[in-house]
């Protein structure tokens, strides 16, 4: 188990503080209202570019439109990750740790704002208790927290008009996901592999299900590792193979938690 980094016991320590004294201030009520400015923004992937030699997290907003991707840590990729896939550590991290102290002394995130960006770096603010209190923090720990305590998150508009490169695809979209069958899949990443317990990186993950794939067994964090016979190794093979489905139902093998198993998919969604 690796130590708690300087940054992330100041965190800790400082949401005790906050935990302790919230009962003697306040509401400010300015601050627990949403400026028009602030767009609402889900986290849209995770993943690590290869040019920057960097984890990245992308985010999207609702109307699918603008994106802003931001350079994070492994530690906390890693937090987002699971969080994003719905998978609790065997023992809680940095930031399971702070959600449990603001839950057990009665607090609560409203939001958290990526507010700013000054000489390249992004600003984020938490804001806890109706605007009762606002922190300041890396987007990173931000986020992390706001997706263990399903908070939500925005983003200020003028930061996607410079927004970078970094974890787009030539035409600006978010790359490396497929769309058949009823399922929404993305590239298996070395991270992705490690954290859903296939290290070899063999197959697709399952990232969005609809309600058909739902009641045929397949859930958000499968592992595609095969359409009919044939093996999937990365995401070119999942698309190939699916479009060489033309009717009928097809036959998926999904790795869960380690263990394999198959589902029967109608395959006239395939394209």
């Amino acid at each position: 188990m690796r130590a708690f980094g300087g940054r992330h016991l100041c965190l800790l320590l400082l949401a005790a503080v906050v935990a302790a004294c919230s009962c003697t201030r306040s509401p400010n009520q300015s601050a627990a209202k949403v400026s028009p400015d602030e767009v609402r923004v889900q986290v849209a992937r995770v993943g690590f570019d290869d040019e920057t030699g960097s984890n990245y997290v992308l985010l999207l907003d609702d109307t699918e439109s603008r994106v802003l991707p931001i350079m994070i840590g492994e530690n906390e990729a890693t937090a987002i990750l699971l969080a994003l896939h719905g998978i609790k550590p065997e023992r809680p991290f940095t930031h399971d740790l702070i959600r449990s102290i603001i839950g057990k002394t009665g607090n609560s995130v409203d939001r958290i704002e990526i507010a700013d960006m000054r000489d390249e770096i992004y600003y984020a603010t938490i804001y806890m208790d109706g605007g009762r209190y606002t922190i300041d923090s890396r987007p990173s720990d931000a986020i992390a927290l706001a997706m263990n305590m399903n908070a939500p998150i925005y983003v200020n508009a003028k930061l996607f008009e410079s927004a970078p490169g970094i974890g787009l695809g030539g035409a600006g979209k978010i790359p490396d996901t497929a769309r058949a069958l009823g399922l929404t899949v993305e590239q298996l990443t070395p991270d992705l592999a490690s954290a859903f317990g296939e290290p070899g990186g063999r197959g697709v993950l399952v990232s969005e299900v609809d309600s058909s794939a739902k009641k045929a067994g397949v859930a958000r964090g499968d592992i595609v590792v095969k359409v009919g016979k044939n093996d999937v190794k990365a995401l070119d093979d999942f698309n190939r193979q699916v479009a060489d489905v033309k009717n009928g139902d097809v036959t998926l093998t999904l790795n869960r938690d380690g263990s394999n198993r198959t589902v029967r998919l109608a395959a006239d969604g395939a394209r």
